[in-house]
């Protein structure tokens, strides 16, 4: 039996649409994703060149191997994503206060810029979807992190020796500030500080709507913000 054109038209249009749907997951969504972000091998040359032990109070700068970004949960419709969704970025820029003397010290001012024009994911429609699209990067190219409330060091602190910190500020994401507490893990080598953590980001709370492709292609409502700084003293 023959189906009248109209009904004809309306299944082939129906497979175009699921067929354009599962085409962009497969371009959107990918099987593996970056690990998250964790301090480096303390033995990793890569690391900020090793210098004499000396005073850590000063300012230290963010350095070039530092990277920050996001990691969300998309879905196809109903079914469970195959992966997150990762976008990094190594243009990060700041620093950070160590005050105090004789073995007791402080992070008394962290000040870093993230420059969110520039977070690439495996995918470039991904990246470009972004700009105006959930973080809207055309619109809010930075983000930033400020705290003026110091955080204590261990006393008798040793270089190398692995620390568990919890940071307070400011956080600007999307063009709106929240004050949040950010877990991280810090050490201190002859030379170099590393700093990595991450945060759970409520996307409401920024002004943010999740991306959507009709209901079909979605992105959760809470993401991940990450990041590892490598930081030099410079004063």
């Amino acid at each position: 039996m023959r189906l009248p054109a109209a009904k004809a038209m309306g299944g082939t249009l129906a497979a175009v649409l699921v067929t354009g749907v599962v085409g962009s997951y497969l371009i959107f969504f990918t099987p593996q994703a970056p690990a998250p972000v964790t301090l480096t091998d303390p033995e990793d040359q890569t690391l900020a060149a090793r210098i004499e032990e000396s005073d850590p109070a000063g300012r230290w700068a963010v350095q070039e191997g530092s990277e920050a970004g996001y990691r969300v949960r998309e879905k196809l419709a109903r079914l469970p994503a195959a992966s997150d969704a990762v976008g990094r970025t190594g243009k990060v820029t700041g620093d950070i206060l160590l005050s105090g003397t004789g073995g007791n010290y402080a992070v008394s001012e962290i000040n870093v810029e993230v420059d969110m024009t520039s977070l690439t994911s495996d995918s470039p429609r991904r990246d470009n979807a972004l700009r105006d699209r959930g973080l809207e990067t055309d619109r809010f190219p930075t983000a930033t992190f400020r705290s003026r409330e110091p955080v204590d060091l261990p006393a008798g602190l040793r270089s190398g020796e692995r620390l568990s910190l919890v940071l307070h500020g400011a956080l600007t994401i999307h063009g709106v500030t929240r004050h949040v507490s950010i877990p991280v893990e810090a050490r201190l080598m002859s030379g170099s500080v590393e700093v990595a953590g991450s945060l759970i980001i409520p996307m409401a709370d920024f002004g943010i709507t999740p991306p959507n492709v009709a209901n079909i292609v979605s992105v959760e409502p809470t993401g991940i913000m990450e990041f590892r700084l490598v930081l030099e003293k410079v004063v």
